[in-house]
């Protein structure tokens, strides 16, 4: 079938068109391949009907077979459900007992289920079993009291759910890779973020760590505005990936739109101009496109030089796939971008233009093989100093891979400068542990990744310098699902964040349908830090993404 993810009445045309009559219904469960849990949750009697008047039918009726496939995937759907809720009470009562000696039979005791079902589905979720699960999960614990307590290690196994020491220590050393007594030796003072769960924990202490954050964070609303830029419409029901610039004092800011879905067919890269500092915005213009929607855009970013405005983008073949880095520069003449150069690079574009200290020029990002994912973080250096010259690659690692042995899922980066020394901030979907890559020669050389204390998660991180000495980075926090976005600031020429204000958080927003505010980027001027982020709205699922803007008064931070 030529589409990827095809409905059900393109099914019922496929069947009817591909298939003889009489070896549609077989083809059709060939086809769905039903489990025996699926076919009790399907409407056996309906099926029934729907088939025997198919069956007695002189034509293929496209109507029919839809009905059919309907049926079966509704069963099916409903037989998936009820499996997510069942491993959902499994975990549940896992961690309710979880300090308890009980046992695995037991526990399926106490849900009512067959305790080799339980197992089975379990695993089949998860590639662990119910017990691995278990003692994962106690040993998280144990981690923690390790390097946050000075608990004897008898206590702390008894309190964890081993009344055995020496069982205890035999599955720490086990699973952990070292004794309980080395781990607490040699982890004294790392941070154990909240979120991390157990495969965190041990990629934490394979890397060195570096603090940002005092140890108690003032936090505060500041003197901060939150104006809606681009809301969902008929025309483009999905934003993403936002970009914010001040320039000749208009604020400039881009993204790409797409019809419904994130990089789905036609995917310009669009911007508005706000003239009186963010409050109303104008018309939407689209600066790059192609109709034929075989080549995608994405991500616009901004960059300042010689007087002139540029825009740098992203030409995808699919999905993060890049093909070129394209320049455009606004034509003062024509008041809008204009194309100059499209080149080769396989570079994805994280954040605006950086400045750096010996007068040459940065972007971060990441960078693959052409037309390929990119997963390894790296920068572009322009030794010239000009935006519309050449750019130098320069590889933060040599590849995507962390000392787990995993490798680094998105890993969106973003620099805060210290005189020489620059730190590169970084995400990764792979593992919940913030990374940071540190260079003391003006970005030429780097670190291996370290974790640090800055509790950012699995989303976009912007950060900075601003133009009286302090620092700042945003970032999503404490919620995987992206429903709160916060910014953090330091003292004037400090690297320690010690106030954090909270720009977005779904239960207080006051943004009927907005549930998740994500991918920020920022820009200071005349004494304002402007913050640009995607929110989304209930139906997520569906693609509705639109754009808000926050405006913080810095003399007020």
């Amino acid at each position: 079938m030529s589409s990827k993810n095809p409905n059900n009445r393109d099914l019922a045309v496929f069947f009817a068109g591909n298939t003889e009559k009489d070896n549609i219904i077989a083809a059709i469960f060939d086809h769905l391949r039903l489990d025996c849990l699926e076919r009790c949750n399907i409407n056996s009697s309906h099926l029934d009907e729907l088939i025997r008047k198919f069956n007695e039918s002189d034509a293929c009726d496209i109507d029919l077979i839809t009905s059919i496939i309907d049926t079966i995937k509704t069963g099916k759907a409903n037989s998936l459900n009820k499996e997510n809720e069942l491993i959902k009470k499994i975990v549940s009562c896992v961690l309710e007992h979880l300090m308890e000696e009980i046992s695995i039979e037991e526990i399926a005791q106490k849900l009512n289920i067959s305790y080799y079902y339980m197992c089975h589905i379990f695993k089949n979720k998860y590639n662990i079993s119910v017990n691995t699960f278990r003692n994962r999960k106690r040993l998280e614990f144990a981690m923690r009291r390790l390097v946050e307590s000075d608990e004897k290690i008898a206590d702390i196994a008894i309190a964890c759910g081993f009344n055995n020491i020496s069982y205890f220590t035999e599955i720490f050393t086990k699973m952990v890779g070292s004794s309980p007594t080395a781990f607490r030796t040699c982890n004294q003072g790392i941070c154990l973020h909240s979120f991390y769960d157990f495969d965190d924990m041990l990629l934490a202490v394979k890397m060195s760590s570096v603090s940002f954050a005092e140890e108690k964070i003032t936090a505060g609303d500041g003197d901060v505005k939150m104006i809606s830029v681009y809301e969902p419409n008929d025309r483009f029901a999905f934003l993403h990936e936002s970009a914010i610039i001040a320039y000749h004092g208009v604020l400039y800011a881009s993204w790409y739109n797409c019809p419904k879905h994130e990089l789905r067919g036609y995917t310009p890269i669009c911007e508005r101009r706000s003239y009186d500092g963010g409050i109303t915005w104008s018309e939407l213009n689209i600066v790059c496109d192609d109709k034929s929607e075989k080549i995608l855009y994405c991500p616009p970013v901004y960059g300042i030089c010689d007087d002139k405005l540029y825009m740098l983008v992203n030409q995808m073949v699919a999905p993060d796939h890049i093909h070129s880095l394209d320049l455009y520069v606004l034509s003062e003449k024509n008041d809008r971008f204009e194309f100059l150069w499209s080149r080769p690079i396989p570079f994805k574009l994280n954040t605006n233009v950086v400045a750096l200290p010996n007068g040459k020029l940065m972007l971060p990002g990441r960078i693959a093989e052409l037309d390929g994912f990119p997963n390894t973080p790296a920068v572009l250096i322009s030794d010239s100093g000009k935006i519309d010259a050449q750019w130098r690659l320069v590889k933060i690692a040599e590849n995507g891979d962390l000392p787990d042995g995993k490798m680094l899922i998105h890993p969106e980066i973003s620099v805060m400068l210290d005189e020489d020394t620059l730190y590169m901030f970084s995400r990764d979907d792979q593992r919940r542990v913030p990374l940071v890559y540190i260079s003391k020669d003006c970005g030429e050389n780097w670190s291996s990744a370290m974790s640090h204390d800055i509790p950012y998660v699995s989303s976009k991180i912007y950060a900075g310098n601003l133009s009286d000495g302090k620092k700042y980075i945003t970032a999503n926090i404490e919620e995987f699902d992206r429903s709160k976005l916060a910014v953090y600031f330091t003292d004037t020429n400090s690297n320690c964040f010690h106030k954090r204000i909270v720009l977005f958080d779904k239960k207080t927003a006051g943004k009927e349908g907005a549930v998740a505010c994500h991918y920020p980027a920022a820009f200071e001027s005349n004494g304002k830090l402007y913050i640009i982020a995607t929110l989304g709205y209930e139906d997520m699922v569906s693609g509705a993404r639109g754009a808000v803007l926050f405006i913080v008064d810095i003399s007020k931070v």
